[in-house]
């Protein structure tokens, strides 16, 4: 399937790693024209290392999506763009910085690049949420809440951007990033990573790459008709129906 993202325009919070890093080379590998931003410099030089040699072509700026000033100066010298997807999260139990950083970071950052999508005939939001946010997260309450929240924003946004702009949230499951919080688990508690596996129907964490080719899918012109949804890459984990 062409995606038809060949020749657009894509904005990725926090690409530098995980799975921010996978959707842009996912994005890239489509032909897409992926800037992404994140703190580290460090680790935006190892990625666009890693990223070389991709259909479309990458580049990065060090930024701290909390400094809204700052990032709304830099999506203004973009110069337009086609696709955002505000990746950025505190992974965080504290309330105070699951609200500074996911809550009101991914928020002012939406809002900031709305104007530049409207002025897109692709022009598409994907929010990367998480399953936490719609269960009972007791070891991660702060981090289930500004996910839940940012849903409920994601899913109201969407009602008040159609038909110019499409909002869409991709919620994964339990997913096995190199370094990442599920990797700490595996080497550090095996018998805890066990259960979570023992968990997850297919028996297995997602990777990184396979939450990147929906965020690709979803945000692509491909998928034209989607829109205020919230799709679950969990393998089946969560038990509920959304309705």
């Amino acid at each position: 399937m062409d995606l038809q993202l060949k020749g657009l325009r894509a904005v990725v919070t926090g690409g530098s790693s995980g799975i921010g890093a996978a959707i842009v080379r996912a994005l890239a590998g489509e032909g897409c024209d992926v800037v992404f931003c994140a703190r580290d410099a460090g680790r935006i030089e190892v990625a666009l290392r890693a990223l070389r040699g991709l259909p479309g072509r990458v580049s990065a700026r060090a930024l701290d999506v909390t400094d809204t000033p700052a990032l709304r100066d830099w999506l203004g010298s973009l110069g337009g763009f086609d696709i955002f997807v505000p990746n950025v999260s505190a992974l965080s139990g504290d309330w105070e910085q699951a609200i500074r950083s996911d809550i009101r970071g991914t928020v002012e950052a939406t809002e900031a690049a709305v104007p530049w999508l409207q002025g897109s005939p692709h022009g598409a939001i994907t929010y990367i949420g998480s399953k936490a946010g719609s269960l009972a997260a007791p070891n991660s309450v702060a981090y289930g809440a500004a996910k839940a929240a940012l849903a409920h924003y994601m899913k109201s946004l969407s009602a008040r951007l159609l038909p110019l702009v499409r909002v869409n949230t991709v919620s994964p499951g339990d997913t096995l990033v190199s370094d990442g919080f599920w990797d700490r688990v595996r080497r550090e508690e095996p018998d805890q990573f066990a259960k979570v596996v023992q968990r997850n129907p297919l028996q297995r964490l997602a990777t990184p790459e396979e939450i990147a080719r929906v965020v690709a899918f979803v945000s692509s012109p491909a998928a034209s008709f989607v829109a205020g949804a919230n799709w679950y890459v969990d393998g089946g984990s969560t038990a509920h129906v959304q309705l």
